[in-house]
């Protein structure tokens, strides 16, 4: 699915910037895995994204951790526009994209429950 197809270059910059509003931050290999995608391409377009300055990154070890640039010049209409897009998406979609668990729980391990 391929909402902002008149205003980006490709799917996958929509997938990566929608990926990066949601979970805050992400890397390629992880974004790839998500929605299926090559992960040469994903890689591609989060350097051109930060060569753009849409995003930036840093590591962490020796994974490059990425994030929507909060100096941006247009990040406020970028994000009123994901959100738009964001509607045209499967609802299990956004629920996966807002669930960051990353580590399964260790057998025998009691759930914790959500504390007000």
């Amino acid at each position: 699915m391929f909402v902002l197809k008149g205003i980006l270059r490709a799917e996958s910059q929509e997938k990566i910037l929608i990926y990066l509003m949601l979970r805050s931050s992400g890397y390629g290999k992880g974004i790839a895995e998500f929605f299926g995608l090559s992960q040469n391409t994903v890689q591609k377009q989060l350097i051109r994204m930060e060569d753009d300055g849409v995003v930036v990154s840093h590591l962490i070890g020796r994974l490059r951790e990425y994030r929507l640039n909060p100096r941006y010049a247009f990040l406020t209409p970028m994000k009123e526009l994901l959100k738009v897009a964001m509607e045209a998406y499967p609802e299990t979609v956004i629920q996966s994209l807002l669930m960051t668990r990353n580590k399964p729980r260790g057998a025998g391990k009691p759930p914790v429950s959500a504390r007000l």
